[in-house]
Order: C-alpha cells, then structure tokens, then sequence
C-alpha cells in the first residue's frame, strides 16, 4: 500500500504527510470503494456497559500481560535491522474481543496470553477501554496542519461476519456490551468485503493506515477490528531552530540525521546499562525513550529491564535531561502475527480451536492475523495509529541532580503509553530512522 511521504523538514510534514492524506481517504472511502464505514452497521440490544478501573481487579495483570504481548509482537517483526512499530494494545483488545467467543483449552490458552480469566478478563479490558475513552476524538484530526491542544486517542472495534455465518447472539451481545463493537455483515469472499474491512480502517486511522491487510476467501466467516489512533502534543514542544544532525549509528552504518534537541526537567532512569527518559505529553499520555548499551538490539530488552525502567519512570523526580533523539516517519511492512501468538501459547488458534461460543454451526479456527502501524514524531508531538485483525474461517518540579546527557544516537525503543493504567499503546525498535 502507497501512503504519504515526508518533506524535508519536521515543520513541514504534517501539513504535508497528514493534511493531504485524507483528502484522497476520504475520496477512497466514497468514490472507491462507494461504501460509508458506518452503513450496514448492526447493533445488538446489549446496553453498554463500562466498568470502572477500581471495580476490574485483574487490570493491572492486563496491563503487564499486554505489555509481554508487545515484546512477543516486536520481536516478530522481519528483520533485526529494519525499523518495528507493533501496538500492544490493539493486539491485546483484538484478541480479548475472541477470548469472548473461546471455550475449553482454547479459552485457558487466551485468559493465561491476557493476564485473566473469564468475567475478570473482560472486565479488566473493558475498564481499560473505558479509561481510554474519556480521550476519545474524530480520528479526522490527524488531517490538521497542527496537533490538537488536548491529546485524541480513538479506539474502535468491529465485528465484521460473513454472510454465511450465524453467530451466537450472547457472543455479539458480549461484543457490544463489553467493547461497544459494532457488527457488519457482508460476503468476505469477495471484493464487496474487502471494501467493507477497508473502509471501516481507513476511517478509524484517519486515512493513516488506508487498507485493510485481510484478503477474501470464500472460506472467511468473520474478521475482527481493532484500531487504535493517537495525536498528541508534547508538554514542552521542542523548537524547531534546535533540530538539526548529529550521526546515529544503525545495522547500516553511522549517518547523519535529523535530530530533536531540548533541555527540561524529566523523569530519568537507569538500570542494566538501559538509559530511560519520560516525554509527557500534555496530557494523560506519555513516551518512554529507552537506550540500550551500545551493540544491543532494543528489541532485545529482558522483560524484567523494561518492568524495572517504567517502573523507576514512574517514580522518579525530575532531573535536567540535555535529549537529542531523531525525528521520525515510520510506516513498517504488514505484520503475520502468527509467530507472535504461537510465541504467547497461542498457536492452537490456527489449528482446531474451539470458539463455539461464536458460533454452533460450523467450527471456525485463525486463518489470518495481522497488525499494520504508523508512527511520525516531531519537534511539535506524535501521532501513531494501528489496525490489528483476526481473520477466522470454517475449518474442514525542580531538579535536584545534575543534569545527563542522552543522545539517541544507536537503535532505541520508544514505549507510549496512557499514563494513568500504565497501559502499552505502541511499542518501536528504531535501528534506522525515518522521516
């Protein structure tokens, strides 16, 4: 898929890169494809319901099972020295929206990758969305020439099922209920079903992420949608008169690259020659920049380093921080999930699950799952967006220390994340970056 690309100056490639995406988005969704995301919605009659974080007791164990979810994701990708955005978030939300349908061993394989079981699964996850939601957005916004003065996160889940298939209408209830998905139905053999999943993605990612990765079979009974879309300013904007190059070195060599310079009082953290810093944004969210030791691929990191740098994040006062670090536009390749969940214990989901709570009729197994990411960052803030999709088909203050000096000048990881919950929203191993 062909998407924008940057100018050449940070100041430049919004207006560029995200102020004529959705000029032709738009187009695609209406002209193209003649198809409105919201027609042919279906609502079940289950009212929804959100749980509040203090009544789901199995969110914090959410969180930290998303965040392994993550590493799996990131460790999945192609090669070591290409660049990795994954969302462990919309991974985790995809796949409790199929935990909902799961029984057996099947259900026992989801709740241990999700971090809880049964109703405190659901609550957990539903209490996350809930807590997310209170920063809802148009994810048009990602079209504005500038971020918006408070941070929009957008998430959305749908159901999409074949004509063909019946569901079990306590599953679509629990959907609805639970996680607010709307359900589509259409022929998933077909390109009519193609434009369906497409459309629904390209308005939920603002036109960042225009297609849907899901490719039509005849075989295809239901397809589910998570997407997940941020923009958001930094508290403290870097100024564009500072960024200027410095060399990174990557798997290719040391270059030049344009880098963001500023100097403020941040959270910082060490531990394991790990170098860790926490960008706020202006509100509710923040970015974790993690430098590992020279020659160690951030892709690499042990979850216990990552636990124990956010965890020191949290708690750290602010100590002058002297940062550089690169400017970046990354749109990595479509990501095959299957070694990721196989890696989670998850690898039955392809071979004779039982998903009965779906549906009765015909057993259903994985036949496709794939995320799709974006991220650009700038002296103004960040805006990422992701799509994950399963695919199932019938189965024959003050500092008070001396300032440091933190030059992300080798392959980092850049963790962002809703700052109440803790909760993983995009993970990025960058060994080469790109605007």
């Amino acid at each position: 898929m062909q998407r924008r690309h940057s100018a050449p100056r940070a100041s430049h490639r919004r207006t560029t890169a995200l102020a004529a995406v959705v000029g032709t988005a738009a187009l695609a969704v209406t002209a193209c494809s003649g198809l409105d995301p919201a027609e042919g919605l279906e609502r079940s009659d289950a009212e929804r319901h959100v749980v509040n974080l203090a009544d789901a007791s199995a969110s914090a164990d959410a969180v930290a099972a998303t965040e392994d979810l993550g590493l799996l994701a990131l460790r999945a990708t192609a090669a070591p020295e290409e660049n990795a955005v994954v969302s462990p978030a919309s991974l985790a939300f995809a796949l409790a929206l199929l935990a909902e349908g799961a029984r057996g061993e099947t259900a026992a394989s989801l709740d241990a990758a999700l971090g809880a079981s049964g109703e405190d699964r659901t609550a957990a996850y539903n209490a996350l969305q809930g807590a997310l939601a209170a920063h809802d957005g148009d994810p048009g916004v990602v079209q504005d020439d500038e971020l918006p003065d408070r941070p929009v996160l957008h998430l959305a889940n749908q159901a999409v099922l074949d004509d063909e298939l019946t569901a079990e209408q306590d599953y679509l209830d629990a959907l609805a209920s639970a996680f607010d998905a709307g359900v589509q139905r259409t022929d998933l053999g077909s390109g009519e079903g193609k434009q369906v999943l497409d459309a629904w993605v390209d308005h939920h990612t603002g036109g960042l992420i225009e297609e849907s990765a899901i490719q039509p079979d005849p075989a295809l009974r239901l397809v589910l949608q998570n997407a997940i879309l941020l923009a958001a300013r930094w508290e403290t904007p870097f100024q564009e008169h500072a960024t200027s190059d410095e060399d990174f070195t990557g798997p290719a060599g040391t270059k030049p690259t344009e880098m963001l310079h500023g100097a403020q009082p941040w959270a910082y953290a060490e531990n394991g020659g790990w170098a860790a810093v926490r960008l706020p944004y202006v509100d509710a969210f923040n970015a974790d920049v993690l430098l590992p030791p020279a020659g160690t691929d951030p892709a690499e990191v042990s979850p216990e380093i990552l636990t124990a740098l956010i965890d020191a994040l949290g708690t750290a006062g602010p100590r002058t921080v002297e940062l550089a670090m690169p400017t970046l536009e990354l749109e990595p390749p479509i990501l095959d999930l299957a070694p990721a969940l196989a890696e989670a214990g998850l690898g039955g989901l392809y071979a004779g699950p039982d998903l009965s709570g779906i549906t009765t009729t015909e057993p259903l197994e994985v036949s496709q799952a794939f995320q799709q990411a974006y991220l650009s960052l700038d002296e103004e803030g960040t805006v990422a967006a992701a799509v994950t999709e399963i695919g199932l088909e019938a189965s024959a203050a003050m500092p008070t220390e001396p300032a440091v000096r933190m030059t992300v000048d080798r392959p980092y990881l850049v963790r962002i994340a809703h700052t109440e919950t803790g909760l993983p929203l995009f993970l990025a191993a960058v060994r080469s970056p790109q605007h």
